[in-house]
């Protein structure tokens, strides 16, 4: 099967999509053959690539201008398509993931699915899986086309491994095509990522912390301990944390090592946001709480207590 890995490397966190358009092709490897990667950049061609969990035989080199709009990407995929066809394109993680595939599909007579983790292909047609529902259940789509053009489910952000690049590349020039419409286009910095996405560990807050103080003292503690801290949604629309802190389908996947979740009582919602965790710690004061089922540790305590006491036996090792 032919598949075109589309990548824009104008984002920062190029390599961490990377990873989880990595993460799917692992999890199909049904999907197997030879592959290309189709790489955005503006003006500068990054200095590292990420290494790709199939056979990467051809890059392709894509100069776009930096004007915040879509639509420069989709004629340049459009008219590359059109020399080097594929039967899967598979864009990365995310709302501009998900306009470019969908978009993109429409243009070369394709059928499209966002935020995918399964997809398979028969004689006929494609079918894909993907979450629905807040996490609680999965959708199946039988979708009837040559082409298929998806989004990856997020799955955590660490960033891929780098290698060498030792695949033959071509320079695309792509169509430009300015649009009338626009007038000006100003960029503001963003803010400083938090972490969150590349923390090896993670405190999770959730409501029962009770308050936005309460919040601000848990927070210290993470930052004692070496982890990043998070909040459930209740916790970021009481205000009590930053919404860029939330962590869950709506907010920041997380893929730690170790996650320590206080006080949430583990609703589909979260646990999208941390089940991909290599070891859950869960602190709730209801023997019954949801989180229980899906950690590796449960404490039935009181989050204060509990975290004292890993502060106390923190402060006397060595870590």
């Amino acid at each position: 099967m032919n598949i075109a890995i589309i990548l824009d490397c104008r984002q920062r966190g190029f390599l961490s999509q990377a990873q989880m358009q990595n993460d799917f092709l692992r999890a199909n490897p049904m999907l197997s053959g030879s592959a290309e990667m189709w790489l955005l950049y503006d003006a500068d061609k990054p200095d590292v690539l990420p290494q790709m969990a199939c056979d990467v035989r051809h890059i392709v080199w894509i100069s776009l201008p930096e004007n915040g709009l879509a639509e420069p990407a989709l004629e340049a995929l459009t008219a590359l398509f059109d020399q080097r066809p594929a039967k899967l394109l598979l864009c990365a993680s995310g709302e501009a993931a998900d306009e470019l595939a969908t978009r993109l599909a429409f243009r070369i007579g394709g059928v499209s699915g966002t935020g995918v983790v399964k997809a398979e292909r028969s004689e006929t047609h494609w079918r894909v899986v993907r979450p629905a529902y807040g996490s609680r259940m999965w959708a199946t789509r039988t979708l009837n086309g040559s082409s298929l053009c998806i989004s990856v489910a997020a799955t955590g952000g660490k960033p891929a491994r780098t290698t060498p690049v030792h695949a033959q590349e071509t320079d695309f020039s792509a169509p430009s095509a300015p649009a009338g419409w626009l007038v000006d286009f100003q960029q503001e910095p963003q803010l400083p990522d938090n972490g969150l996405h590349n923390a090896s560990a993670v405190l999770v807050i959730g409501q029962g912390a009770g308050s936005a103080e309460q919040v601000r003292r848990l927070e210290a503690f993470a930052r004692q301990i070496h982890a990043e801290p998070g909040c459930s949604r209740p916790v970021a629309m009481n205000a009590w944390c930053e919404m860029s802190r939330m962590v869950g389908i709506s907010g920041v996947v997380a893929a730690p090592d170790v996650c320590i979740v206080a006080g949430a009582s583990g609703a589909a919602a979260l646990m999208a946001g941390i089940d991909r965790s290599e070891f859950i710690v869960a602190i709730n004061t209801d023997p019954h709480a949801a989180i229980f089922a899906q950690a590796d540790v449960g404490i039935v305590d009181d989050l204060d207590d509990v975290l004292s006491a890993l502060a106390a036996c923190y402060s006397c090792t060595s870590v």
